[in-house]
């Protein structure tokens, strides 16, 4: 069986080999050499010293930390999408650029790379979530990896951080809260916001997608909700604008490109507000689309109206996830679901166990005595 990241085997006879491309040619194919051992170990040593002699030898580096971001932005801009690149760009440019800016990248060691990332604060000087902490670390990380690759410069091998977990635990609405969300959105689905969160409450769509969302995205004969896109306003970088622009492409990863069943009760309701086809679910005011932020000016009105405590409109995928959970999902249909690209992220990150469950899980030690 192969080895992960390595192309080496166990042959029937009991020796191992591996399997190295000498010569790639312009259709794909490649000739292959084959080294052979008593082990998987031996066989690997024989590989890499292969590999090392092959490669050029490393360069020294005289870029600093921001030029070495740099030179991967330049180079990746082409290939990710508009929207990853303004968000790589826009941690940069808040953090990496300013804080690191006389920091020769040859001297960024783990030791100042944690310490960096574990120091980074906000500009009224508070700490910034772990999440955040982590999608700088991520930058470096990619960016180091990448220059040593690509143009063979000796850099640190960036490994990352323990980040201290400061953040307070989520704190999901209670039942009797949703409840009365939910009575409320019920009597005013005349209200393309209050239909679109509703569908939010019963689908865990994200934000983007739901503004992205147009009457098309929905076989009423299936009774099913097609997710292929999302909406978001991106940064613009040109050299002296601070400008945003609107775009409309293809979510995050593959497996947010979906198919979700409706609830019955929720495709009468739609089928009664059913509008044309090329029209947006959720309308704006001055344009066709309603884009993210907007949506969540109106969700905090609706809250207040309810007289709701504020919560993050987020919080409705949470709730979606831990309700189905409740309801006895399993867990690879709900993260299908969701969009996730594997069921740990779904148990990792949206489901939350309430008090209410935490209590009737405990009782049954007493019921069970």
């Amino acid at each position: 069986m192969a080895k992960r990241g390595l192309n080496i085997y166990k042959r029937k006879d009991g020796r191992w080999e591996g399997r190295i491309c000498q010569k790639q040619f312009s259709d794909g194919r490649c000739r292959y050499r084959s080294l052979y051992g008593k082990s998987y170990r031996e066989v690997k040593e024989k590989m890499t010293a292969l590999l090392a002699a092959k490669e050029p030898a490393q360069k020294k580096c005289d870029m600093t930390v921001p030029e070495v971001v740099s030179v991967w932005l330049r180079d990746k801009k082409g290939i990710w999408k508009e929207s990853t690149y303004a968000c790589y760009r826009q941690l940069a440019e808040r953090h990496i650029y300013k804080e690191t800016k006389t920091v020769r990248a040859s001297d960024f060691t783990n030791v100042c790379f944690h310490e960096y990332v574990n120091n980074i604060t906000k500009s009224d000087g508070s700490k910034i979530s772990p999440a955040y902490s982590h999608g700088i670390s991520a930058v470096l990380i990619q960016a180091f990896a990448y220059v040593s690759r690509e143009y063979r410069y000796q850099l640190p091998d960036l490994e990352n951080p323990k980040l201290s977990r400061t953040g307070k635990n989520m704190e999901m609405p209670s039942e009797k809260t949703m409840k009365k969300l939910e009575e409320y959105l019920l009597s005013h689905t005349k209200d393309s916001t209050c239909l679109g969160i509703l569908l939010t409450y019963y689908t865990g769509i994200r934000i983007g997608e739901l503004c992205a969302l147009t009457w098309s995205d929905i076989d009423f004969e299936e009774g099913i909700l097609k997710i292929s896109k999302n909406l978001q306003r991106i940064k613009d970088f040109g050299e002296e604008t601070s400008a945003t622009h609107i775009k409309v492409q293809t979510p995050k990863t593959l497996t947010s490109i979906r198919c979700i069943p409706i609830p019955e009760e929720i495709l009468v309701i739609l089928k009664r507000r059913q509008k044309a086809g090329n029209c947006y679910l959720v309308e704006g005011t001055k344009k066709e689309w309603a884009e993210a932020r907007t949506v969540q000016y109106r969700f905090a009105a609706i809250l207040k109206a309810c007289g709701i405590e504020y919560f993050k409109f987020h919080m409705l995928r949470h709730y979606f996830a831990s309700r189905c959970i409740r309801q006895s999902f399993d867990m690879k249909s709900l993260s299908e679901i969701l969009g996730h690209a594997s069921v740990q992220i779904t148990m990792n990150l949206y489901v939350h166990s309430s008090m209410c469950q935490k209590r009737l899980l405990m009782n049954r030690l007493t019921k069970a005595a």
